[in-house]
């Protein structure tokens, strides 16, 4: 048998040999190798493998260049794992040798939990989840996420892990098993840390515990990812717990205002305020009240990121998608102290400019693209569309 880890490291072993990532050489044998253990048994066309692994890339023959890495693959294997057919040729396909038995760890993870769904005894039940989160050693092949789908794997067996850890907590917090609740939401949130729920569970377990300052600690970090991420202030969740932590941390207690500016002050502030588009839009009703009395120029910059026309839906989506992250690192570091930007939609980040000129911003906006081309010339993949409007007095955009 042959046992294949995918999850936070890709690994394979017979129980003798270990064979790690490195150990194949070469990001192009992994593709591959996980593609066909993944369709084992399905009889996969040469066609299916090419478009597969080198998806929209432009190769002369992709047949030949398939042939010659498949050749290097069956290599690599006999070498650790002894001369066998893991992988049978027929004309024009491939397909994984049945006979060679694998144990593939996102099908056993997967397994698990929804045996577990099923099972009406608690401690079983958490026996279950609790060696699906074993076998979760972090997110699916990660050094591979620039493929579709192993991007759209990755996405699903993490959401899967989000929902398995937040089941076992709910079935700690009815059995008071408080210290292990809390490791497993800690544990969570270093792989999701915009979680609204895992943190609920958190704090909850650590007001349990007796470590009110570790969950006000938690509550802090949410309430900064909420806001950042999702644009919200306090949620229904968040707010119960929070209303909790103060009746037992503060209680009826007053403090002056020295105790209160320490607790809402920002420390080191620097660099552009990124936050939800419902905080922007507050912030931007403010600076228009605040404009009445101000000369200074303020302008709004939408930058929409838009796909080649010969993109298909999906490829469009993927580069946009890989693209906004590049925008949102580029506008963080291009950005000054006192301007604000948040995710408008899924293809489009919206700036507000104080103290700045049309003419300005238009310059400030054609530096944010160039480098984010510069950093990555696969966003070059997408165009970006750029709108300046200047913000009237009244809170009305003008030309």
């Amino acid at each position: 048998m042959l046992t294949v880890n995918s999850l936070g490291k890709f690994q394979l072993t017979d129980g003798n040999v270990v064979v790690n990532e490195d150990d194949l050489r070469s990001i192009m044998l992994s593709k591959l190798l996980m593609y066909i253990l993944l369709y084992r048994d399905k009889t996969l066309t040469t066609e299916d493998i090419a478009t597969a692994i080198w998806q929209d890339e432009e190769i002369d023959n992709p047949a030949g260049a398939l042939k010659n890495l498949m050749y290097r693959l069956r290599k690599n294997l006999a070498k650790y794992f002894g001369n066998q057919d893991f992988i049978l040729t027929n004309r024009g396909s491939y397909r994984w040798n049945t006979d060679v038995e694998v144990n593939l760890d996102i099908e056993q993870f997967e397994k698990l939990i929804n045996e577990a769904k099923q099972e009406n005894v608690y401690e079983r039940a958490i026996l279950m989840y609790e060696q699906a989160i074993a076998i979760y050693q972090g997110d699916f092949m990660t050094k591979l996420t620039d493929m579709h789908w192993i991007l759209t794997l990755n996405t699903y067996y993490h959401s899967l892990y989000l929902t398995c850890v937040k089941a076992l907590s709910e079935l700690y917090l009815k059995m008071e098993r408080y210290e292990e609740m809390e490791r497993i939401c800690t544990d969570a949130l270093k792989l999701e840390n915009a979680d609204e729920q895992l943190y609920c569970y958190q704090i909850e377990a650590r007001m349990h515990c007796g470590k009110i300052n570790l969950a006000f600690d938690s509550y802090d970090e949410a309430r900064i990812i909420m806001e950042k991420e999702l644009g919200i202030r306090k949620t229904t969740i968040l707010n119960k717990v929070y209303e909790e932590l103060m009746a037992i941390s503060k209680g009826g207690v007053s403090y002056n205002i020295s105790e209160v500016k320490k607790d809402i002050e920002e420390e080191n502030p620097s660099g552009v305020f990124l936050c939800g588009y419902p905080i922007f839009k507050e912030i931007y009703h403010l600076e228009v009240r605040k404009s009445t009395r101000s000369d200074s120029p303020e302008n709004l910059v939408l930058l929409t990121l838009e796909p080649k026309k010969e993109d298909t839906k999906e490829v469009a989506e993927f580069r946009i998608k890989q693209a906004m992250n590049g925008l949102e690192e580029t506008i963080c570091e291009c950005l000054r102290v006192g301007d604000v930007a948040a995710k408008y939609s899924d293809s489009q980040f919206i700036l507000l400019l104080p103290t700045c000129t049309k003419d300005l911003a238009m310059l400030v906006a054609n530096r944010i693209v160039s480098k984010m081309y510069e950093k990555n010339s696969k966003y070059k993949k997408v165009n970006v569309k750029i709108n300046i409007e200047e913000v009237s007095q009244d809170g009305n955009l003008v030309d």
